[in-house]
């Protein structure tokens, strides 16, 4: 997907559909959270330090129903790095047809659930990836 380096793949199972065997439109959510997690972990090398983000929002786009036992593709870009906050564009695609579009901003929290500046290894990191920068 241009634009985009990362990218996490599923086949959509069967607890995630309707009985349209069309996927229910709140598991496209579990799946930006799939993407996003294995994002940091595997790509960025930060594991462990998810838990210390809070999804404040969520635009959704839907272009075209996924289905049962399709292939999806989840790409994850980093869209804006704030003082506290970080903004992922996300597609998922079948087959390179793009079917959704989405855009999240999570805010890197404390211990005490406070919004804090969001860490310089996290910044360098997502900003290194994105230049295109081995992590």
């Amino acid at each position: 997907m241009e634009g985009f380096r990362f990218h996490y793949d599923i086949r959509v199972r069967w607890p995630e559909v309707d009985g349209q065997l069309i996927v229910y439109n709140a598991n496209y959510l579990m799946y930006l959270d799939l993407a996003f997690q294995e994002f940091f972990r595997h790509e960025l090398k930060l594991y462990g330090e998810v838990p210390t983000t809070v999804l404040a929002k969520t635009t959704l786009q839907y272009h075209k129903s996924a289905r049962f036992e399709d292939d999806l593709s989840i790409w994850v870009r980093t869209n804006r790095i704030g003082n506290t906050s970080i903004v992922l564009d996300f597609a998922i695609t079948r087959q390179d047809e793009l079917i959704f579009e989405a855009q999240s901003i999570y805010v890197h929290v404390d211990g005490a659930g406070t919004p804090s500046p969001v860490p310089d290894d996290w910044r360098a990191a997502l900003t290194g990836y994105e230049q295109g920068e081995a992590v």
